[in-house]
């Protein structure tokens, strides 16, 4: 458990991007949005994964990698046209838009600097633990700014479900996920950004009475099949 301090800057920047920035806008943008559609944003992070790996490790994108990037910001561009070709500063839904776009380039920085570890010969749990203990601490001072209260429920319900979204929701949740990012490399790994917006219409539809418009039952499929060409990729180490 013993690191250098470069190791520990390294923690730094991995856990304040993806375990607190990312998690912090967007939790603010589900303050503008139904939680749906910021889940269909972070789906863009297969396309921020790619030109990531292309612009930090030289990994340079295939023809048909680059096709699925682009069918997917097709699809994207359906599900958001209104909000895309009628911007208007008194429309709150582009803050949200917006904020879900920082919180997905957060969490694809994240996943370049693990990359980047890993080729550092960083050890994988030692690092989870440490950059979830910095970027808690990030995320205390982000409220603490904020004057943002802290609440806590001293009930079984609150303290059963904050334990499993703690162990299970996170470290098992990162250790599984980070491994697959080790195995496929971030492009392919990031495919689990397509899987959430699916769960989420579901979820919103049930309990939010999110309304199934023609430009999301078009846009979402084509979104789909964009993510499923770059991830059917051969496997090609990064170094």
């Amino acid at each position: 458990m013993k690191f250098s301090f470069n190791h520990h800057i390294w923690f730094l920047f991995f856990g304040t991007c993806l375990y607190s920035l990312n998690y912090v806008f967007f939790y603010m943008s589900n303050t503008y949005l139904i939680s749906a559609f910021p889940a269909i944003i972070f789906s863009t992070v297969v396309i921020m994964n790619i030109l990531g790996e292309w612009f930090y490790f030289k990994k340079k994108p295939t023809i048909k990698t680059l096709l699925g990037a682009a069918i997917g910001m097709i699809g994207i561009i359906i599900i958001f046209n209104k909000e895309i070709f009628n911007f208007s500063l008194s429309n709150s839904t582009h803050i949200g838009l917006f904020l879900a776009l920082l919180g997905t380039f957060c969490a694809s920085t994240g996943n370049m600097i693990h990359q980047r570890n890993l080729n550092n010969n960083f050890p994988l749990v030692q690092t989870i633990a440490f950059a979830m203990l910095y970027g808690s601490l990030v995320t205390l001072l982000i409220t603490q700014l904020n004057n943002t209260e802290l609440l806590f429920e001293f009930t079984p319900r609150y303290i059963l479900s904050l334990a499993y979204l703690s162990v299970f929701g996170s470290i098992f949740a990162f250790i599984f996920y980070l491994k697959l990012l080790e195995k496929v490399g971030p492009g392919r790994a990031s495919y689990v950004g397509v899987v959430m917006p699916v769960i989420a219409l579901l979820i919103s539809a049930i309990f939010e009475n999110l309304e199934w418009e023609p430009d999301l039952i078009i846009g979402l499929p084509v979104l789909i099949i964009g993510a499923v060409l770059v991830i059917n990729q051969k496997l090609n180490p990064i170094k």
